[in-house]
């Protein structure tokens, strides 16, 4: 009873400050006396507390609210708590210390704080608040970016949590651009990355007409330059000064990412044609109307479609339809399985009419149905499945033979071009300890050196992964040292 009536208070103060954030009520909140330009009269004391949690100025802070702590709960003209002001701010000692004397933060506010346990709190009772704008400057996924969430980004996305949602028009950024203003330039790409793998559009309007492409030139990211050039980010768009981000990459000094936006052609687009174009009898796929079912239904289905072939049978066998849940990462339940290699949930699915994408087929070591779909549209071997995973990775996973990576690399696959910020096939190879494929990946040109950010987001190399003594001495034999 006890856990009951806390969730029902949770919920009821979390739907309450959600009316207000949308209503706009929250601007208002504060009744700030304007300036009057007397010389020598002193700011009213929310201003001044603002000003100086901005400023980062621990000791007045601590100052400030010694003489009324009620100051804690102050906001600014747009509803910004002195809690995000102070992370916005990058002055997260402020914000500690608010909390340590008694804050409160709310979902929105943990999410910019990275605090998930307090996140996974809120959000339970009230999901739908994720989506919902905050004066923050937009949903939870904006402040998650914000803050710096890197791989955690994917608690935001686990209550149906939409990366492209309402950024305010022209006076807001998307998740995906104001990731890219994180000062940690692996942090930061780490966040994009993650974005641009579950569904972030690269070319949504932003503020001022500055694109994720135009500040990953300016930072001269190579990997996410490429990773957005995959993506189709517009490779002409103009700031507010007219520059494209090969003339802002040139202007800054980045001369290797304005010699790489010069030379895109080269980098090949990824390619979707066959996610949802054939079922697993070869015919054209037809999705179902997936309106009656609740967003985080789906959402839950996807999920356990990763490792739970029961819970998904039992919803399936209830509900049809489901087999053919998409989430907001844009995974479907079909691909939830089979980049994990459950072979026996992609059988399912399959069985009850989910799409059979090249992806799933190169897992499934369907060497008929992959060169089917090569042959029917060659430039598929740009594909990817959910999450950016590469294709030749799905030759790993699947535990397939080296007869299917041999056809895609026939068609034109570059192990080196089929990475995730680095991690190749042969990382996988490495880490699964599959030494056939490690070979063949080898003899086309896998760098044994390449560091990749999709195990750690410190970076490992091949040999770092390798736990059995054969990799480890295959790749010792081929250059790597470690």
């Amino acid at each position: 009873m006890e856990l009951a009536n806390r969730r029902g208070f949770l919920k009821s103060s979390m739907i309450t400050a959600g009316a207000l954030w949308s209503g706009g009520a929250a601007r208002g909140m504060i009744a700030e006396q304007p300036e009057t330009g007397v010389e020598g009269l002193a700011k009213p004391p929310t201003r001044r507390f603002l000003e100086v949690v901005a400023a980062g100025d621990r000791p007045a802070v601590e100052s400030l609210l010694a003489a009324d702590p009620g100051l804690m709960y102050a906001r600014d003209g747009e509803g910004r708590s002195a809690f995000a002001i102070a992370l916005l701010g990058r002055h997260r000692e402020i914000g500690d210390l608010l909390v340590a004397r008694g804050y409160r933060m709310d979902l929105h506010e943990a999410a910019l704080a990275l605090d998930w346990e307090r996140f996974n709190t809120l959000a339970e009772v009230a999901p739908g608040l994720v989506n919902q704008d905050h004066p923050i400057g937009g949903t939870a996924m904006y402040a998650a970016a914000a803050g710096g969430a890197g791989v955690n980004i994917w608690r935001v996305y686990g209550y149906s949590a939409d990366p492209n949602a309402a950024p305010r028009g022209a006076l807001g950024a998307t998740a995906l651009r104001v990731a890219l203003d994180f000062p940690d330039l692996a942090t930061a790409e780490m966040s994009a990355a993650v974005l641009l793998s579950n569904g972030a559009d690269p070319n949504l309007p932003q503020p001022g007409g500055t694109s994720p492409l135009h500040v990953a030139a300016l930072r001269g990211s190579r990997d996410l330059v490429e990773f957005l050039i995959r993506k189709g980010a517009d490779l002409d768009a103009r700031d507010k000064d007219g520059r494209t981000p090969r003339e802002l990459a040139e202007s800054a000094g980045q001369h290797e990412v304005a010699t790489m936006l010069e030379r895109r052609r080269e980098i090949p687009r990824d390619h979707s044609s066959s996610r949802a174009a054939h079922d697993a009898s070869g015919g054209a796929y037809r999705a179902p109307d997936l309106s009656a079912y609740a967003r985080i239904e789906r959402e839950r289905i996807v999920g356990a479609s990763h490792t739970k072939l029961e819970v998904v049978r039992e919803a399936v066998e209830r509900h049809p339809e489901l087999a053919h849940s998409v989430a907001t990462t844009t995974e479907r339940a079909v691909e939830a399985c089979a980049h994990t290699g459950r072979h026996d949930i992609v059988d399912y699915l399959l069985s009850k009419g989910a799409p059979y994408s090249l992806p799933t087929a190169t897992m499934r070591n369907d060497v008929t149905r992959v060169r089917a779909l090569l042959k029917e549209d060659p430039l598929r071997v740009h594909e990817r499945g959910a999450h950016d995973f590469a294709l030749l990775w799905y030759t790993v996973i699947g535990v397939g033979s080296t007869e299917i990576a041999e056809i895609l690399f026939q068609h034109g696959a570059e192990i080196e071009r089929q990475h995730w910020l680095g991690t190749t096939a042969l990382h996988w190879a490495a880490r699964h300890g599959d030494l056939d494929m490690a070979s063949l990946f080898l003899e086309h040109g896998a760098d044994v050196h390449r560091v990749g950010r999709k195990f750690d987001a410190k970076g490992e190399t091949p040999l770092q992964l390798a736990e059995e003594p054969e990799m480890a001495k295959l790749l010792r034999d081929h250059g790597a040292r470690g």
